[in-house]
C-alpha cells in the first residue's frame, strides 16, 4: 500500500444506507475515493495505512448544499472597500462551506466568469473549497425575481464576472441563452415563478408559458434538469404543469393533495429552504452573531453591510418610507409563511415526494454560513425523522444534484468526502453543528474548526 491510503476506526458510521450507527467499523480510502469498508477486527490487515482515530465521534457522507449562492460577496451596495474585498470574500465563502461540514455545493444562480474561475481553481488545488455544480445564471425576465439584482452594463459586468440575472422575454431568447450557459459549463438551467413580492413591490411580472416550454426543452435536449424559484401554491402548479425537475423554496400558501400527487408522479424534488422562513424568527440571535462571531466568516465590508442589513429590520416604522423604491424583506410573510411551509413539507414527505437540503447561504440578507444544522432541524419540525433528514443531506441531495455515482454515500469507488461530527445526530440532529473534522478528496481539510491548508 501507498501512503495515500488512510484508515479511518474508532468512530460511529452513517453510511447514507443502513438507517442506523454502525459501529466497529473501518473506513479505507486511496488517494481521493473510498476504498473500502470493514469490521474492525481486520484493521491489522491495513498496517500501512496512515491510521486516524476519530475518537467516538460520528462520521457521515460530506454534507452537500444544494441550494447556495457561493459568488455573492455579502455586498448590496458598491463601495470602494467592498471592490477591494469582493473577490476574498468570495474565496471566503467557499472556506466556510468546508469549515461547516459542506463537501459539495449546488449553487443557484451565480456570476459566471468568477463561478467558473473558482471552479477550476478547486478542481485544480489552487484553491479551497467544496465541489460545485452550478446553474451559473439565473434565467428570468424582466422586472421579475430576483428583483434586487439589475442588468449590469458592459464594466460592471466586467468586474463582476457576468450577469448574475439573464433577463429575457421570448423564448427565442430563453433557447439562446440557456444553450449559451450550457456551452460556458453550467450543469443545468435556473428560472423562477413568483406571484407576488416578498419586497412590498406588488405584483412580480414572470416568463410565459412558450419561455418555460422552451427551458424545458433546452434542458431536455441536453440532458440537463431545470429548477424553479417559486414562494407560492401558483408557482408549485406552474413548475409542476411545466415539467421542470426541481422546485426551489416552498410554497407559503396550502398545497392541495392532487397537486401534491401530481409533483410526486412527475418524479420531481423539493429543496424547501426551510429555515429562509425561520430566520425572521432569530433575527436578533442573527444579528447578535453578526457582531459577536461575524468576523470569523466574513470581511470588514461585507461584515458592515451585514449588519447594516439586519439593523434595518428593527426600524420602527417598518418598511422605511423608501420601501417602494428599496429592497426591505416583508418580515410578517416570512413570519407566517412558517407554519404553512412546515404543513407542506410534511404533506410531501406523507405523499412519499422526494426532499433536499438547501439553505439558501449568501442569497437571503440573513442566510450566513455555519447554519446547515438549523434546515436540518427545521425539516425534522416538518415531520422528517433524524435520519429522514440526514439522508436527504446526503443521499437523497446527491440525487437530486445529480452526482449520486459520486458523493452522498459511504462506499467503495465513492469520493472520499466525509464529515465528522461531535454526538449522535440520530438521536439529535443539532449535534450537526458540531463539526470536528471535514475531509474532501481524502485530504483532510477541517481540523478542530479550522481550515487545514496545505
Amino acid at each position: 500500500m501507498t501512503s495515500s491510503h488512510r484508515l479511518y476506526h474508532n468512530m460511529k458510521l452513517f453510511d447514507g444506507h443502513v438507517e442506523a450507527l454502525q459501529d466497529r467499523r473501518i473506513v479505507i480510502t486511496n488517494g481521493e475515493v473510498i476504498e473500502g469498508i470493514a469490521d474492525i477486527n481486520e484493521i491489522d490487515h491495513y498496517r500501512d495505512c496512515e491510521k486516524i482515530d476519530l475518537a467516538g465521534n460520528t462520521m457521515l457522507p460530506g454534507f452537500i448544499d444544494a441550494h447556495i449562492h457561493i459568488t455573492v460577496p455579502f455586498i448590496m451596495k458598491v463601495t470602494p472597500m467592498g471592490l477591494l474585498q469582493m473577490n476574498r470574500q468570495v474565496e471566503k465563502n467557499l472556506e466556510n462551506c468546508l469549515k461547516y461540514g459542506v463537501t459539495t455545493i449546488r449553487d443557484v444562480a451565480s456570476f459566471p466568469r468568477k463561478m467558473l474561475k473558482w471552479r477550476r481553481r478547486i478542481d485544480s488545488n489552487a484553491a479551497i473549497g467544496p465541489r460545485i455544480v452550478t446553474s451559473l445564471s439565473f434565467i428570468t425576465c424582466p422586472k421579475g425575481v430576483p428583483e434586487m439584482v439589475p442588468t449590469l452594463n458592459f464594466i460592471e459586468a466586467c468586474i463582476t464576472g457576468g450577469q448574475f440575472a439573464e433577463r429575457v422575454s421570448t423564448p427565442g431568447e430563453v433557447t439562446k441563452v440557456a444553450n449559451r450557459l450550457l456551452d460556458m459549463g453550467a450543469d443545468f438551467l435556473k428560472t423562477q415563478y413568483t406571484g407576488n413580492s416578498f419586497l412590498f413591490h406588488g405584483k412580480i411580472p414572470n416568463l410565459s408559458d412558450d419561455c418555460f416550454d422552451a427551458l424545458v426543452q433546452v434542458g431536455r435536449k441536453r440532458g440537463v434538469k431545470v429548477a424553479m424559484h417559486h414562494l407560492e401554491r401558483e408557482g408549485f402548479i406552474k413548475g409542476v404543469a411545466a415539467g421542470v425537475n426541481t422546485l426551489e423554496h416552498c410554497a407559503t400558501d396550502q398545497l392541495e393533495d392532487a397537486e401534491i400527487e401530481r409533483f410526486v408522479k412527475q418524479g420531481m424534488a423539493i429543496v424547501p429552504t426551510t429555515k429562509v422562513m425561520a430566520d425572521y424568527l432569530e433575527v436578533e440571535e442573527i444579528l447578535n452573531f453578526l457582531k459577536t462571531k461575524g468576523s470569523e466568516d466574513l470581511l470588514s465590508e461585507p461584515l458592515r453591510q451585514s449588519v447594516e442589513g439586519v439593523e434595518v429590520l428593527f426600524r420602527k416604522p417598518y418598511p422605511p418610507p423608501d420601501y417602494a423604491t428599496q429592497f426591505y424583506p416583508d418580515v410578517e410573510f416570512f413570519k407566517r409563511s412558517y407554519p404553512i411551509v412546515l404543513k407542506n413539507i410534511e404533506k410531501i414527505k406523507k405523499a412519499g415526494g422526494t426532499i433536499g437540503v438547501g439553505t439558501d447561504c449568501c442569497g437571503t440578507g440573513l442566510s450566513f454560513f455555519g447554519t446547515y444544522w438549523k434546515e436540518l432541524k427545521a425539516l425534522t419540525h416538518a415531520g422528517l425523522t433524524c435520519v429522514e433528514a440526514l439522508k436527504a443531506a446526503t443521499s437523497i441531495n446527491a440525487g437530486i444534484i445529480g452526482m449520486a455515482d459520486r458523493v452522498g454515500t459511504i462506499e467503495p469507488g465513492k469520493y472520499a468526502d466525509f464529515t465528522i461530527i461531535d454526538g449522535d445526530p440520530l438521536q439529535d440532529i443539532t449535534v450537526a453543528e458540531n463539526i470536528s473534522m471535514v475531509v474532501k478528496g481524502g485530504e483532510i481539510a477541517v481540523k478542530d474548526g479550522k481550515v487545514v491548508r496545505s
